[in-house]
């Protein structure tokens, strides 16, 4: 019985490792800075001005980020159905779709939805 205590904690603690792994492994390094995997091709030439142009501090304009992301293909994709239906991020009921992207999302650090300020509800697709 001892035993299959240990093992069962071992297994768990694995798990719970593997996850937390996972969870920050879309933060990367690249040469002088933090950034997302799925912008490797941005970060990898150190290609600031494609996101910020000359304004290499601060955050970008948000039509920068619709230049790929599309605003009302994220907000179709994010659609929720029954009593989640508007818990919509891209698509809210306080905000609409006028929530500036980086509201929620950081590219060089990890960021909170702001629904979860006031709200509860999870984000399970959530990329911080």
């Amino acid at each position: 019985m001892k035993n299959a205590l240990i093992y069962s904690m071992s297994a768990l603690s694995l798990c719970v490792t593997s996850l937390a792994v996972t969870a920050e492994s879309t933060l990367k390094e690249y040469d002088q800075m933090t950034g997302r995997s799925y912008h490797e091709q941005l970060h990898s030439k150190n290609n600031c001005k494609a996101c910020h142009g000359s304004e290499v501090s601060g955050y970008p304009a948000d039509n920068t980020c619709h230049k790929c992301h599309n605003p009302d293909k994220l907000a179709q994709k994010t659609v929720r159905s029954g009593d989640e239906v508007h818990q919509n991020p891209h698509d809210n009921l306080h905000y609409g779709k006028d929530v500036p992207c980086t509201e929620c999302h950081g590219e060089h650090i990890e960021k909170q939805p702001l629904c979860a300020d006031c709200h509860t509800f999870k984000y399970p697709n959530h990329k911080k």
